[in-house]
């Protein structure tokens, strides 16, 4: 992905994460938690240009918990139809577990995938090693489930090489580029566009940067030709002192952006062609 796709004015394929997998804390109250509450901040960000729902389940106290994946699921599903579906992993999530919520259903259309351990906390680390990766990969190929490879440095992308020559990917696989989180890579420009250029050239890339980096590095990737996430799951401000209340405000700043960079935003029929997602049935079961 390079600055030809800019120019050659590819559409832009916009990921809304409207809750994330943080902890609750004093940060915020405006964070949707319930399903419906998350469904509706998909359907206002589907309307604004969205096809993506970058999706995690939470109890109703707030504590994200991935059991409850299905059932935000299910809500997204009946109040926004053109979105492609797609389940997030927390850090600690092992991924027999997250399988596990997966075959649930309803059956996700994206899957994202840790290819790389996470630290997190203050002793937190992911259990992530290539065995579990690979047989899971496989798993989510069995499902027709296409999978969204995250990657937090340049670390994951060599292992993004080897299972494209490994073949369990295709070489022009689906990848998220996370700046700026606490497990994600340092949130600079030119560690973004060193990513970017880094990345297989086939590869949709959508770029994923949080706190007061998003709108800098979001501004970096639509004039790169690259694709991206916004929401309250990376971003809790629309300023250093203004706090964001809906995912729709992160989702019109992104609108504007490309507005101006003459781009368009892609459809769910564009969407999956640029992400070659197969055609398919698509699981609505509740």
């Amino acid at each position: 992905m390079t600055y030809r796709d800019y120019m050659r004015g590819d559409e832009l394929i916009l990921s809304v994460a409207p809750t994330g997998n943080r902890e609750p804390d004093d940060q915020t109250t405006y964070l949707p938690v319930s399903p419906d509450e998350i469904a509706t901040a998909v359907y206002e960000a589907q309307v604004q240009g969205a096809s993506i729902a970058h999706l995690h389940g939470r109890r109703d106290d707030g504590v994200p918990e991935p059991k409850r994946l299905p059932a935000v699921a299910r809500a997204v599903r009946e109040q926004a139809t053109d979105v492609l579906v797609e389940y997030g992993v927390g850090p600690d999530d092992a991924l027999g577990d997250y399988l596990d919520v997966i075959d649930e259903g309803p059956r996700p259309d994206l899957a994202q995938v840790r290819v790389g351990p996470e630290q997190y906390g203050h002793r937190g680390v992911s259990s992530v090693n290539r065995r579990d990766v690979d047989r899971f990969l496989e798993e989510l190929d069995d499902r027709d489930i296409k999978p969204n490879l995250l990657v937090t440095s340049g670390r994951d992308l060599n292992e993004v090489d080897r299972l494209i020559r490994s073949k369990l990917v295709a070489p022009n696989p689906l990848l998220t580029l996370k700046l700026g989180a606490s497990a994600g890579t340092v949130a600079t420009p030119q560690m973004l566009l060193a990513l970017l250029d880094a990345a297989p050239s086939e590869a949709t890339v959508l770029v994923s940067a949080s706190g007061p980096n998003q709108y800098p590095l979001t501004s970096l990737a639509v004039f790169y030709g690259a694709h991206v996430r916004t929401g309250m799951e990376d971003n809790l401000y629309l300023n250093r002192e203004t706090p964001v209340q809906s995912n729709s405000q992160l989702v019109q700043r992104v609108g504007e952006l490309v507005f101006h960079s003459q781009r368009e935003f892609a459809g769910l029929d564009a969407a999956k062609e640029l992400i070659s997602l197969p055609d398919r049935q698509r699981d609505i079961s509740v």
